[in-house]
């Protein structure tokens, strides 16, 4: 019996990765590896493979090789099959084009340092969180977990405008597809409440996330911890396009949270309401392009991911900004 799985998106990174999987196929071979590859062949397959995988008993782990898409489709193949236990064992190859989650847990980007950690087999359990849709536009769709974030609004509209970006790649996409989605997107009127707190009013983005970075690059909820029993929450205000694009950058270095227009907060269970119907991701997979009520939860040590415990989380903000933002944020009451 193989001891891995190779889950592949060879069309992850706009067809990159499958160039990128062939050199690691070759180290693997070095290396002796035991292990069988199936490639995926379209949207949801990746699942399908996990979830069968999984219930099939016959891997030690199993790895997940693409961006972060195809990460949550093998996530939710695992829990899928977990039921209410944790999961098997899930690697990560971050071989597309965001890898935030993989980057924030220090996953090596190399095909020789992603194999040594793969191999080293520390393991990690980490939270997910799982999102529950209602009113949609479109069939209903199933519950859908994530390990990194679920955006709502116009960070999901950003998800959706890079899906039509054919001929750039990495950061670059993100960019550009910011402002096509400052073209299109209404900000709703929302109403989110988290455990026993309530907020209403216009806004531009919610962002809930397990992990710290989202988009390639933009660092949404920079302080979430991957096994702490919480979300963390991000929610940006209405503004103006001018007042967007002078946000947004700020997201690149974490600064965005010192901005009066940005608050964070955390809590286990989240819901959000919307006046219009506003598209949602999970993991940069867009998932519903039109809901008008969420219900996201954490769902506490529900994934063992091949990763050191003992590695501190990649973060952005320096210890001096830190320190300024616990100072400012300690007389608002449930912010962190």
């Amino acid at each position: 019996m193989p001891d891995y799985l190779f889950i592949v998106n060879p069309a992850s990174d706009r067809w990159r990765s499958g160039k990128r999987w062939g050199r690691l196929e070759r180290l693997l071979q070095a290396y002796k590896v035991n292990y069988e590859v199936l490639l995926t062949a379209g949207p949801g397959h990746a699942m399908t493979i996990a979830e069968e995988a999984a219930q099939s008993g016959r891997y030690g782990v199993i790895v997940a090789g693409g961006g972060d898409g195809t990460l949550n489709e093998v996530v939710n193949g695992l829990c899928r099959a977990a039921d209410d236990s944790p999961t098997m064992p899930l690697g990560i190859f971050p071989i597309g084009s965001g890898n935030d989650f993989a980057s924030v847990l220090g996953i090596p980007r190399d095909p020789d340092g992603m194999i040594r950690h793969l191999l080293d087999n520390k393991r990690r359990l980490v939270d997910a969180g799982v999102v529950h849709s209602y009113d949609m536009v479109g069939p209903t769709r199933p519950r859908r977990y994530f390990l990194n974030n679920c955006g709502i609004g116009f960070e999901a509209q950003v998800n959706l405008e890079s899906r039509r970006i054919q001929r750039l790649q990495g950061f670059f996409i993100y960019l550009v597809a910011v402002f096509r989605a400052l073209i299109r997107y209404r900000q709703p009127h929302v109403t989110i409440r988290w455990d026993h707190q309530e907020r209403s009013e216009h806004m531009l983005l919610v962002t809930v996330g397990n992990g710290r970075r989202a988009g390639g690059g933009f660092w949404l909820t920079p302080f979430a911890e991957v096994d702490d029993g919480l979300l963390e929450i991000g929610m940006a205000r209405a503004m103006s396009r001018v007042n967007i694009l002078r946000l947004l950058p700020k997201a690149i270095t974490g600064k965005h949270i010192f901005d009066p227009a940005y608050t964070l907060a955390r809590g286990s269970h989240v819901t959000v309401r919307t006046d219009i119907p506003v598209p949602v991701h999970t993991d940069g997979e867009a998932i519903i392009e039109g809901t008008r009520e969420l219900d996201i939860r954490v769902v506490p040590q529900k994934v063992w991911v091949v990763s050191d415990p003992d590695r501190p989380l990649r973060g952005v903000l320096k210890e001096k900004e830190i320190a300024r933002w616990q100072q400012l944020q300690s007389s608002v009451p449930g912010a962190i």
